[in-house]
């Protein structure tokens, strides 16, 4: 199979049916399959997938994920599950139509990973973020590229492709199930020695985003600096919180883990 294309929902009932079709109608006749990972969700999501998605699209599948993993973790047992040579993921709003996406993975010819990007020069942008997740944004990106020393203008846009062997290479090493995921999964690509492309690519905003700015930003920033610093000379502090105090939540992550996989090879 040439191409998995991977679409976590968690409460999407009221967004994805439109991502959905655009989807599974530009990948028929194609070596592709679309696998929504529905993961934690308490509202009527999966049943949607189900009844109105997967009678019509036989190369479209629904896994599902009892406990709320996180959109990491939901792309986490995605990949374990998926089939393709390339392996791309997207955001269940349909931010980046199937259109775009597609031409991002046919540029991909090389082991790697390719990312869009909504701010290179000849990205096409027809309905911009509000004010205060556009801040949010640029400041998480201006973070990011202190404490990474990354190129890349835009690690959060919802449209990556990577090839399977660099998927493969990095899997077991990912750790982030929230937040610092699309971060963590750069950061592991990079030190694997594989190369990162940026590409522009078609983005708008959709309503009925759940993210509440102020509380997502401090989550978001205090995931990169611990992600930072598991990989820094102080990583021994991270790593005496999570044996100390921290025991707790160290356990309630190797649980969430162990449920991202359960069932798969990587189990």
């Amino acid at each position: 199979m040439e191409l998995s294309i991977l679409i976590p929902a968690y409460n999407e009932a009221q967004r994805i049916a439109p991502t959905l079709e655009d989807y599974a109608t530009a990948t028929s006749g194609r070596s592709t399959e679309v696998i929504v990972i529905v993961n934690g969700s308490s509202d009527e999501t999966a049943d949607l997938v189900r009844k109105e998605f997967l009678p019509r699209f036989a190369h479209l599948r629904l896994v599902e994920i009892s406990d709320p993993v996180g959109k990491g973790g939901a792309l986490m047992r995605g990949m374990a599950e998926s089939q393709g040579q390339k392996i791309g993921f997207t955001d269940a709003d349909g931010s980046v139509p199937a259109e775009a996406f597609l031409h991002l993975a046919d540029s991909l010819r090389e082991e790697g990973i390719v990312i869009g990007s909504r701010w290179l020069p000849d990205s096409h942008v027809s309905r911009k973020q509000p004010l205060p997740r556009l801040v949010s944004s640029r400041f998480f990106n201006a973070l990011v590229r202190l404490y990474f020393g990354f190129k890349v203008t835009d690690t959060q846009c919802g449209a990556k492709i990577l090839t399977r062997n660099v998927m493969e290479s990095i899997l077991p090493r990912l750790g982030a199930t929230q937040w610092a995921f699309d971060v963590d999964l750069l950061f592991q690509i990079r030190r694997a020695g594989f190369p990162i492309e940026e590409r522009p690519t078609v983005w708008r905003d959709v309503d009925g985003s759940k993210v509440h700015y102020f509380r997502t930003s401090m989550e978001m920033f205090l995931a990169v600096t611990r992600l930072r610093m598991l990989h820094s000379p102080l990583k021994f502090l991270v790593r005496c919180w999570d044996q100390t105090l921290g025991v707790r939540l160290f356990e309630r992550r190797a649980e969430r883990m162990r449920s991202i996989y359960k069932g798969t090879r990587f189990s």
